[in-house]
């Protein structure tokens, strides 16, 4: 995602260099959320970073920007670079081929910094030649060599032929516009703290500070724009947190009230902990099995004003619950599954490329240990929902019906009427009535009402899938 934040972009040469290392790791199996700030860290003991933050974003920019594009730059690698270079040398040509594909900036511009970039590490000084020689052939035969590459259909979506294969498999005709919206930059979505303001004056704020935003849903607001977040209006201040509109559905869904004993599972970053203390006066355990990104879980809860007694931040993993629970039942559970991130990969465009094809069956098997582990701790008449960022069936709909059928104690609860827009396989018989949201496009009217249709869902959304669980 492009952020605006006001400030000049360091030198592109300087920047090229960390985000080929970037992608250099990704492409070895690490996530860019790893890869960032380990790349980054270098680049500062080198003293070549400048402006942390501004080279920090310009670094992240330029990351997306060759992740979106990974099926396309490898293709062209391989018409493209005709003996053999070394790895940084490669990953130099990597982004930049990405950003000619992007034309974000003129052509010349970019294979110079590129050049210059390589002439500055001794690690890549051998491989200028090579950089200038592939940036220019691909300049000469780019109409070519992108009709070529895009004629692919697993290419012109940028993700591998099996996950291509399975979309396919399961959504048919409605395919393409999903593949399409992911492929888009991610909206910028903040959920609004009702517990320090109302959407009407948040709206108002936003338009004192001549930001664009549209409501997407009953607490959710698009800014038009993406912007850094410390010049978000009010977000220091605990206003606003950032959470995509689909996400918000879950702790609405938890269905807390005051008083009740609630168990996030999975918790960090910690927005659906917020979400669920902004909503009652319940206490929420929130436990998370990594220890920093608990931490994000705590300051997350101090910036909203909700860190205090309601909240218990347990560094466990949730299925160790010896670890958390004291052997006392919750009300209610959150169950936001580890899963193979399908729902989220214009958020997370690197999801596709650090999956395989066997993962998703892996993944679903934890997932089916964590609702068996689970579901013990749940009071009589207690709510568990179960939700994944997926668009796969195998964790949805096929998870919850094989757990309801090895679960007697178990029945599920209809979340909205069914929506054909968003639930394209609703009302199948013996299926069970679990929603699943499609990612929707970014390309919608910015004036008028936002909530599509008498379920309520929101307007703009990423992909998940949830199911609420009663237990009899």
């Amino acid at each position: 995602m492009a952020i605006d934040d006001g400030a000049p972009a360091p030198a592109l040469a300087d920047a090229l260099v960390p985000a080929a290392a970037a992608w250099l790791r990704l492409r070895s199996g690490q996530s860019l959320d790893r890869a960032l700030p380990a790349v980054l860290a270098a680049a500062r003991a080198g003293g070549r970073t400048g402006e942390e933050a501004r080279m920090a974003g310009a670094v992240r920019d330029l990351v997306a920007c060759t992740v979106r594009r990974c099926a396309v730059v490898d293709y062209l690698l391989a018409q493209l670079v005709h003996r053999k270079a070394q790895a940084p040398v490669l990953g130099l040509l990597a982004v930049a081929l990405a950003q000619l594909l992007a034309r974000s900036y003129a052509d010349f511009t970019l294979v110079d910094q590129a050049v210059r970039a390589a002439r500055a590490r001794p690690r890549t000084a051998g491989g200028a030649g090579l950089v200038n020689a592939v940036l220019r052939e691909f300049l000469r035969r780019r109409a070519a060599l992108e009709a070529q590459a895009l004629d692919d259909p697993a290419r012109r979506y940028n993700v591998p032929p099996w996950w291509l294969a399975r979309v396919q498999d399961e959504y048919g005709a409605r395919a393409p516009a999903l593949l399409a919206a992911q492929l888009e930059e991610p909206p910028l979505v903040l959920r609004i703290n009702v517990r320090r303001t109302t959407l009407t004056d948040y709206l108002g704020l936003l338009a004192q500070a001549g930001l664009g935003a549209s409501r997407v849903g009953t607490a959710a607001v698009w800014l038009h724009r993406a912007t850094a977040v410390e010049r978000i209006p009010g977000f220091a201040e605990g206003l606003v947190s950032v959470q995509d509109a689909g996400a918000q559905l879950a702790a609405p869904w938890v269905g807390v009230r005051d008083g009740m004993r609630v168990l996030d599972a999975c918790a960090a970053p910690g927005g659906k902990t917020a979400h669920l203390l902004e909503l009652a006066d319940c206490h929420v355990d929130a436990v998370e099995r990594d220890e920093e990104r608990a931490r994000r879980i705590g300051a997350n809860l101090q910036r909203l004003g909700l860190a205090g007694a309601h909240a218990r931040v347990c560094v466990a993993d949730a299925l160790e619950p010896e670890r958390y629970s004291n052997g006392q039942p919750y009300d209610r559970i959150l169950l936001d599954a580890p899963c193979s991130a399908s729902g989220v990969v214009r958020r997370h465009p690197d999801a596709v490329w650090l999956r395989r094809s066997s993962d998703v069956a892996k993944l679903a098997t934890q997932q089916a240990k964590m609702l068996e582990t689970l579901w013990p701790l749940l009071a009589p008449a207690g709510r568990l929902l179960y939700v994944v960022c997926s668009v796969f069936a195998e964790e949805g709909r096929r998870q919850i019906a094989a757990f309801l059928r090895q679960q007697p104690g178990a029945r599920e609860v209809l979340l909205v009427h069914q929506n054909p827009q968003h639930d394209p396989q609703a009302n199948r018989p013996g299926e069970p009535a679990g929603v699943q949201l499609l990612p929707t496009s970014a390309a919608i009217e910015t004036t008028g009402p936002v909530d599509v249709g008498p379920s309520g869902l929101p307007a703009l959304h990423d992909g998940f899938f949830y199911a609420l669980l009663e237990k009899t």
